[in-house]
């Protein structure tokens, strides 16, 4: 497989959020969303060779084609996860913002509001 095409509703907050997301990712296989044509109900994924995921199947390639989300894609295909493996990454994304809270993770920009709040004393020279 060597490109993959996802086919999102870009009427959907959380599709072109992750829109977003995905391209900011280390892609093993290159990546291009586009929105869904006339009449697509759900998330699809293309390949150049036709195969074609949706559903839950085209939330797991996507994180497939991820560097950093290979082995996540692995782990919710097991059968007792695969069926929720929509949730599990609408989850994700919609507390982003807590689990890097947990998990010390700071967004540069954050880091910086969070200097410019801090008061020096002026300069006694």
């Amino acid at each position: 497989m060597k490109r993959l095409r996802v086919y999102y509703d870009e009427r959907c907050g959380l599709c072109t959020s992750l829109v977003g997301w995905i391209g900011k990712q280390r892609q093993l296989v290159p990546i291009e969303c586009a929105p869904k044509p006339a009449g697509q109900t759900d998330l699809a994924v293309l390949s150049e060779s036709g195969e074609v995921w949706t559903g839950d199947s085209a939330w797991l390639i996507v994180l497939w084609a991820l560097d950093e989300y290979r082995d996540w894609s692995y782990r919710l295909a097991r059968p007792e996860l695969l069926p929720l493996a929509r949730q599990a990454f609408a989850t994700i994304s919609k507390n982003r913002a807590q689990l890097s809270s947990w998990l010390g993770l700071k967004a540069d920009e954050e880091i910086a509001a969070r200097l410019r709040e801090v008061s020096l004393p002026g300069c006694s020279l």
